[in-house]
């Protein structure tokens, strides 16, 4: 299902791309050498908050560690009390036994909105728009850190969700933990905590005592501390008050950023965390195995990372469908087919027959882009198992492009890359959108849809012709709020009568799947 950006989401997207004022993380390039099994890296990011999936060993917590070691900050800047220094080396997270051998030849690129940078250090990529370069050449040690941009920087570990009542430093101060001077932010941790939680808290409060902090809530005239609150009580409360205590334009790099908290809390989480992250101004970049995550988040902001033939592969905009699957590791039958999204894929399970449906597995990538670096990716595993990418007929006219992003993602292909390619695409009917080739094509059948949705024809005429108005891919949202049925059911009735009525429409892509399935014997 495609995502669709709320006003937040355009705000925040409003706020990131122009501001230069709070030296903002815009990407993050492994130029030269291999770093703790990373060895390939360009990463841009367009929106505040992002969030990065993949398999345990891929590289994800090092890309979470490449980032919190992009800033410097002064001595007098925001640390957690566990820390001693306000900014993290490479050191902080990179720790060797004596037998292992310490990268070296490293260097990497960070690109940063900045609008203060230091003679010398800038390289344009943009207006306000640099980089700063730190390397480790061989046999020797990281470059100057205390001439990076300056920025408040905090990286919140899964240790977060340790309850204090299992923590022995937590147990042995349980007595002596005293109430630090407000901060002026504790009614805005209260709300948005009790907000994701559904939970109404009356006061709370951040005891410490030397390293360590616990909360302290009172929820009507119950009142309890960090020792009796879950997992994910805990986390939040730790997470928002980081974001306040920070400060405004603070970088926050979270581990696992769902963990303790279950399905509708990661939802609310995410839908409160934006709203925080704009106020604050702040940043999140974050690693998750949460499809709750992904799904909350613009396409833009969701990466995947794996090992392609040996190499650090990391795919932008791709679907939380996909990617987790790719993690679940789940066998697939004969044929993968590959589509941009839900309205694509309701369409040809209605083209294809039971048993041609039985054989495939349809799965929802992205957009077109990401087709492409999919099948490029396809091409160099050399898998033996067929594909089949399937595109909006919009993309029609885009064909060399996708072919040439393709070609790009498979890294010097061989000679038969072309044909290779044109083999296994193929298009839905149409030259425009498949939400507005479906409308079109219903109108043109207006009594059978009638008699399938119980409307009148003038009336179903009307909804369709406001739908085409709504706007690219808003045309099902907009048809199911007029004929007062869930969009999926909409989209199932549409696809189903479309189909049937137009079935010699679709004899390019049954043939294609044919063709693939006879590769697959």
């Amino acid at each position: 299902m495609k995502y669709y950006e709320t006003k937040i989401d355009k705000d925040l997207r409003t706020w990131f791309g122009n501001d230069n004022t709070r030296a903002l993380l815009r990407g993050v390039h492994l130029v030269e050498g291999t770093f703790r099994g990373l060895n390939s890296l360009d990463i841009s990011f367009d929106y505040p908050i992002t969030a990065i999936a993949g398999k345990n060993g891929a590289g994800k917590s090092t890309i979470l560690a490449l980032a919190a070691c992009a800033f410097h900050n002064g001595p007098k800047g925001f640390k957690l009390l566990k820390r001693q220094k306000p900014y993290y080396t490479f050191s902080d997270f990179f720790v060797q036994h004596s037998d292992e051998v310490p990268p070296e030849g490293i260097s990497i690129f960070y690109k940063i909105a900045h609008n203060n940078w230091a003679k010398g250090t800038v390289f344009p990529t943009g207006e306000g728009i640099g980089g700063q370069e730190r390397k480790k050449i061989k046999g020797g040690k990281w470059n100057d850190y205390g001439s990076r941009v300056k920025r408040t920087t905090v990286f919140l570990g899964i240790e977060r969700i340790v309850p204090h009542s299992e923590r022995s430093q937590s147990r042995s101060y349980s007595k002596v933990f005293k109430e630090k001077p407000p901060g002026g932010w504790e009614k805005s941790v209260m709300d948005d905590v009790g907000h994701v939680l559904n939970k109404k808290y009356d006061n709370y409060v951040s005891l410490n005592h030397s390293k360590y902090s616990l909360p302290v809530v009172q929820c009507n005239d119950i009142i309890y501390s960090g020792f009796n609150m879950g997992a994910g009580e805990n986390a939040l409360f730790e997470i928002f008050s980081t974001i306040y205590a920070a400060g405004s334009g603070a970088l926050i790099v979270v581990d696992e950023i769902e963990l303790g908290l279950h399905a509708e809390a990661q939802r609310r989480f995410m839908d409160r965390l934006k709203k925080t992250c704009l106020d604050q101004k702040a940043q999140v970049i974050c690693t998750t195995h949460s499809t709750e995550i992904f799904d909350r988040l613009p396409n833009d902001a969701r990466f995947y990372i794996e090992i392609v033939a040996g190499k650090t592969k990391v795919t932008p905009g791709i679907s939380s469908e996909y990617a987790f699957t790719k993690m679940s590791a789940k066998k697939g039958l004969e044929l993968d087919i590959f589509v941009e999204d839900d309205v694509a894929r309701a369409i040809i399970l209605a083209a294809l027959p039971a048993s041609t449906r039985a054989r495939i597995t349809l799965q929802i990538i992205g957009s077109a882009s990401v087709l492409a670096r999919q099948l490029a990716a396809c091409y160099l595993r050399n898998e033996q198992k067929p594909v089949l990418a399937i595109f909006d007929g919009d993309q029609k006219a885009k064909q060399k492009d996708n072919l040439k992003h393709a070609k790009k993602m498979a890294e010097n292909p061989k000679d038969d890359f072309d044909t290779w390619f044109s083999s296994r695409i193929a298009y839905l009917p149409g030259d425009t959108w498949p939400e507005a080739w479906l409308l079109q094509k219903g109108s043109e059948i207006l009594d059978v849809l009638s008699d399938a949705l119980n409307v009148e024809q003038n009336e179903l005429e009307d909804f369709i012709e406001y739908a085409l108005q709504a706007g690219k891919h808003h045309e099902f949202h907009e048809l199911q709020s007029q004929l007062g049925l869930e969009r999926n059911a909409c989209l199932q009735l549409f696809s189903t009568s479309v189909v049937k009525n137009f079935a010699d429409k679709f004899d390019q892509i049954r043939t294609a799947v044919e063709t693939a399935l006879g590769d697959a014997k």
